[in-house]
């Protein structure tokens, strides 16, 4: 069992040696249903980055120690992404419950399976991963979650609700590098951003202000939109970094659903609905300096 023992010092130079887009770091977690689990690393240099050495590590359910970990196989392009799926391929009878195939749409979309049970893509929420190489320094590269905590079902929101679990998660843009050090606190949404259950329509494409295409003198932006699920009649809260000017919620369908906006301040605002059957949505916030962002969000 691998240990994170820090002391004061290793941490200020950890903190000190933050990466800055030139170390792979984590770039999106998935957590959906049964084990449809799966994680993204981005490749934030010019250079492509051979994986041997690299280790994902699981600490599962507050464990003070790695519980299983993934030894990293390939190449990862520069400004590339390497997806790693659960490997599981068919439902396997655990006696007293049914352990389900991951989704091959899922794995399909992966460079790497992950190694059957027990394996970092059996996570369920509350448990922190650690991408580490024991020949670079500092060897700790990114960490999602705060090792060693038992957060209980997941970690949460702002507003209290768990946010970790059911979900993917993708890095926000203006994230260029990896956590070196444990957390005093994980609070998710500060570097993450929220899309809903089972969906994976941004696996394999990263977006990062590391890209040379990127405008390095904008403002980053910075939006939460939560809770995602959105479940029975409870408000979804919009925060942005951004005056608000206008929010529309539309099915897949692209119809318009009539919601009512009740704005707390200029970048805060929360919908309520009234009846909003379950299934996929858009939102869609108009800001200020005609900056705009869309998400999708599931009603259960």
């Amino acid at each position: 069992m691998r240990t994170l023992l820090l002391s004061a010092a290793v941490i200020a130079a950890s903190l000190s040696a933050s990466a800055q887009c030139d170390r792979i770091f984590i770039s999106e977690y998935v957590v959906g249903t049964g084990n449809n689990k799966a994680y993204e690393l981005y490749n934030p240099t010019s250079e492509p980055i051979d994986l041997n050495g690299y280790i994902l590590e699981r600490w599962s359910n507050g464990e003070q120690g790695s519980t299983d970990q993934t030894n990293l196989t390939g190449t990862i392009d520069a400004y590339g992404t390497w997806v790693v799926a659960n490997g599981q391929t068919e439902d396997i009878d655990l006696g007293t419950f049914i352990s389900p195939a991951c989704d091959p749409e899922l794995q399909g979309l992966a460079n790497q399976l992950d190694n059957p049970y027990p394996a970092p893509t059996f996570m369920n929420g509350n448990d922190a991963l650690v991408l580490t190489n024991a020949s670079l320094t500092p060897e700790v590269l990114d960490i999602f979650g705060k090792p060693g905590e038992d957060p209980g079902q997941a970690w949460t929101a702002p507003d209290g609700t768990f946010i970790t679990s059911n979900q993917t998660m993708v890095r926000k843009f203006d994230i260029t590098g990896g956590l070196l050090s444990p957390p005093a606190s994980f609070v998710p949404l500060a570097d993450w951003d929220t899309l809903g259950t089972d969906v994976w329509t941004n696996l394999g494409i990263h977006d990062c202000a590391c890209f040379p295409l990127s405008n390095e003198n904008q403002v980053a932006l910075d939006v939460q939109v939560f809770p995602n699920p959105l479940v029975g009649n409870t408000p979804m809260t919009v925060i942005t970094n951004k005056k608000i000017n206008a929010i529309e919620v539309f099915d897949m369908t692209g119809r318009l659903i009539a919601t009512e906006v009740k704005t707390v301040n200029a970048e805060q605002a929360e919908i309520t609905f009234e009846t909003l059957p379950a299934g996929t949505y858009i939102i869609n916030v108009k800001m200020e300096d005609a900056v705009g962002f869309s998400s999708r969000f599931i009603k259960q």
